[in-house]
This record gives structure tokens, C-alpha cells and sequence, in this order.
């Protein structure tokens, strides 16, 4: 606790430079002291005691420079809180739902070096909390507000999708018929605006968004949703955008998972998908993805060991620079961990399909011939 103590000490000196219109001069000194924060907190899993104590050294300093506007200590301080709330046990403590409209103000997201940490930061607050935040309606209509307003622009849609996709998997079921409807009404708006030969990170946002919900949900409420925007809406999207497409854009380990699991499904749990006349080559997409994965494990989420010390000699407010010590544990990028092994889940859906739709199954012993599926 000495340690940190002087570190903060350090901190706060450091911010009211800033405030006196004093550039520090060198900013690898700073980044350091962030990383040691970092580390400290990284090694203190379990430790409630030591991170009650942790939160009143950092939670006051980093109330300073959000509301000063330092901008330079912003995203480090944005990634030690989300460090810490991710170790934190419920119930939280008052002072975080204090920070977090704070955390949900527009200006705070236009500064591109902010987003990466703050998205981590929300996504954080909703997987530890979501019903202390659904308690306030006013709260969780301000997410839902940030999340249209990210996704409606070009560079921050995939935060957008990686909170949405968030509320998706720890808010209760019973809560999303509420504002479902809104957001993929925004997603389908912005959809339409794409290039026709788009294969950019909105498609696959979408694609990863509408793949979760019919994982951890099923396909019923998603299927009735876009039919009720036009007729046959979901079968003219998964005909000419999702299934040539998905092997195109879809590359990360677990974003391949979701979307095995999810189109599953919704082709061989909804009776009304087994007339699709894309059935089978939406099928056969699914079976590609299980055929790039064979073989490979873990995931593209993780960051280099090395440190650009080059890079921080300098301020730079356009760019984040992370932690290597705050980096966010793999594990916590499966959405859908209660289903361990996703190809086993698709072959057993389609043993299941073969019986109850019979007009699928030569379709379905082709595909298993074809990708070896036991």
C-alpha cells in the first residue's frame, strides 16, 4: 500500500501540473507508473480487503481528471478502473454508480484514445451489475442512448455492438423485449446504408449481434422481430448478406463460436427456417467455420508483450495505448461458455434436424460427408 500511495502521490502532482498549464516531459515515466498500478491490481484476485483499499487511492484522483479534463491520464485511468471493477464483488459501492453517468457522456467518447478503455469500462458495469443499473430506468436509457449514438458512426460501431452485445448475454431475458426492438431498428438503418460490397466491421458486428441473441435466447423473438420490419426479412438477409459473407468477415476464435452456435439455431430450432431456400448454403457457412477452427485455439483478443516505448516518449490523444498489465483476461471473451465445445453442439443439432425435418436430411448427410462432422 506504501507503493501505491506514493504512486498516487506522484499522480495527483502530475495532474495539478496539467491544471497549471505545465506539460509534464516525460510521458514513458507516466505510462510506467500506470503499469505498476496495473500490475499491483492484477495481482490482488481475491484480495477484497486490497482492493476496497486500491479504489480509495485511484477513484479520486481519476474523478480529477475526468473532471478536469486531462485528457492524457484519461485512458489509462478509464483502464485501472475497469481493472478493478472486473475483481470487484457485488454489491458494487455507491461511488461507481456515481461515475458512471460520467462514464456515458458523449464528449468523454469523441476522444478516439478514450474508446477501447471505456467500452471495456461499460461492458464491465453491465456483465457485474446489471440490475443495480436496470433499477434505474433513467441509466440504463442513457447506455441504450450511447449505444445508438456509437453505432450510427463509422468508427465507433463496434463499440456499440460489444456493449449491446453485453446487455445481450447478463441482462435478464425478460428486459429485452423493451428496447430490442430499438436497437436493431438503429442496426438495420445503419445497415442500409453500407456499400453493397461492404465486408466491414459493421457487417460483422451485426452479423455477431443478431448470431448471440438467437444463442442465448433462440431464434423465436429475433425471427418475429425482423418479419415485423417487412415480411421474409431475416431469409432475404441470411440469403444475400449472412451466409456468403460470414466466412469473410468473421475471423476472431469466439466470434466464430457465437456464430456456429447462433445460426444453428436458427436453422434447425425454428420449424419456419427449414423452408429457407438457403437453407443448405447457410448450413454449409456454419460447417466452414467449424472447418477453419479445427485445429486452432485461443483467440485474437490478446496484446503483444512488447511495449512501443517509442511510441508513448510523446503524447498522442489521437490513439489509445494499453496497459499490458490491465489487459482483460482471455477467458472473459466467450460469451457462451456453458457451451463448451460449439462444433459438438452443431452436429447434435443436426442429428435432431435429420428426424424432425425429413426433407433436410440428404442436405444434412451431404454436409456431414462433406466437413467430416461425426
Amino acid at each position: 500500500q506504501m507503493l501505491v500511495t506514493k504512486l498516487t502521490e506522484i499522480l495527483s502532482a502530475l495532474c495539478q501540473s496539467f491544471q497549471n498549464n505545465i506539460a509534464p516531459k516525460n510521458p514513458a515515466f507516466h505510462h510506467f507508473i500506470f503499469e505498476t498500478l496495473a500490475a499491483v491490481i492484477k495481482h490482488m484476485a481475491g484480495d477484497a480487503a486490497a482492493i476496497v483499499a486500491m479504489e480509495g487511492l485511484i477513484i479520486p484522483p481519476f474523478q480529477t481528471v475526468i473532471s478536469q479534463d486531462i485528457t492524457e491520464f484519461q485512458p489509462y485511468f478509464v483502464q485501472l478502473i475497469a481493472q478493478l471493477l472486473e475483481r470487484r464483488s457485488t454489491p458494487l459501492p455507491d461511488v461507481y454508480t456515481q461515475i458512471l453517468p460520467i462514464l456515458l457522456k458523449q464528449p468523454l467518447w469523441a476522444a478516439k484514445s478514450n474508446q477501447p478503455a471505456l467500452c471495456r469500462l461499460i461492458k464491465a458495469y453491465v456483465a457485474k451489475c446489471p440490475d443495480q443499473i436496470l433499477a434505474s430506468q433513467d441509466l440504463f436509457h442513457q447506455i441504450l442512448g450511447l449505444i445508438q449514438w456509437l453505432m450510427m458512426q463509422k468508427m465507433t460501431d463496434q463499440y456499440a455492438f460489444s456493449i449491446l452485445n453485453s446487455i445481450v448475454v447478463f441482462v435478464p431475458a425478460a428486459k429485452l423485449p423493451e428496447f430490442l426492438p430499438s436497437m436493431a431498428t438503429t442496426a438495420l438503418e445503419r445497415f442500409q446504408k453500407l456499400p453493397p460490397a461492404s465486408n466491414g466491421k459493421f457487417l460483422r458486428g451485426l452479423i455477431v449481434f443478431f448470431s448471440l441473441y438467437m444463442a442465448k435466447h433462440g431464434p423465436d423473438m429475433l425471427f418475429n422481430l425482423l418479419d415485423s420490419v417487412q415480411p421474409g426479412l431475416l431469409e432475404q438477409f441470411l440469403t444475400h448478406v449472412w451466409a456468403p459473407k460470414l466466412t469473410a468477415v468473421v475471423h476472431d476464435v469466439y466470434d466464430k463460436k457465437i456464430c456456429q452456435i447462433g445460426m444453428c439455431r436458427l436453422l434447425c430450432e425454428e420449424p419456419r427456417a427449414y423452408g429457407f431456400g438457403c437453407w443448405d448454403k447457410a448450413m454449409d457457412a456454419v460447417c466452414k467455420l467449424i472447418a477453419e477452427s479445427r485445429g486452432k485455439a485461443g483467440g485474437t483478443n490478446g496484446l503483444d508483450d512488447d511495449v512501443d516505448f517509442e511510441f508513448i516518449m510523446s503524447y498522442n490523444n489521437s490513439a489509445f495505448v494499453p496497459l499490458h498489465n490491465a489487459t482483460p483476461d482471455k477467458t472473459t471473451s466467450d460469451l457462451l461458455p456453458d457451451v463448451p465445445d460449439a462444433p459438438a453442439f452443431v452436429v447434435q443439432r443436426l442429428k435432431q434436424t435429420a428426424t424432425q425435418a425429413p426433407q433436410l436430411a440428404s442436405t444434412i448427410q451431404t454436409l456431414a460427408q462433406t466437413y467430416q462432422l461425426a
